[in-house]
């Protein structure tokens, strides 16, 4: 099992990734926005994974990547985006295109 964080600004998709993640027996926790989840890591969060939006209000996928992979060199990152754009992925990032299905997130986390 692992504790998965989730970032997405669309709560349908949110709540897509949140019951599917869960439904493949990992912990999740969610954030609404970019912002958000650079406060849950200046709180202290730790996960094991990331799967989060490109375009999101505050701060965009690929600052949440960056300042997640300070504290957790090795963490898996996923992006998610509706949009074919100037990528800035950390290393090792995957990207899928939305609209996605669930089953793509759960077999790269399986790896």
């Amino acid at each position: 099992m692992m504790k998965v964080l989730v970032v997405e600004d669309d709560p349908f998709i949110r709540e897509m990734a949140v019951t599917g993640l869960e439904d493949a027996g990992h912990e999740v926790i969610e954030a609404a926005s970019g912002g958000e989840a650079l406060r849950l890591l200046q709180a202290g969060i730790a996960v094991d994974a990331l799967l989060t939006d490109v375009r999101m209000p505050e701060a965009n996928g690929w600052e949440v990547a960056r300042a997640y992979r300070e504290r957790f060199p090795d963490l898996p990152v996923l992006y998610v985006t509706g949009y074919s754009e100037q990528m800035q992925p950390v290393p090792g990032g995957i990207i899928i295109s939305k609209p996605y299905r669930m089953s793509q997130v759960i077999n790269v986390l399986g790896k």
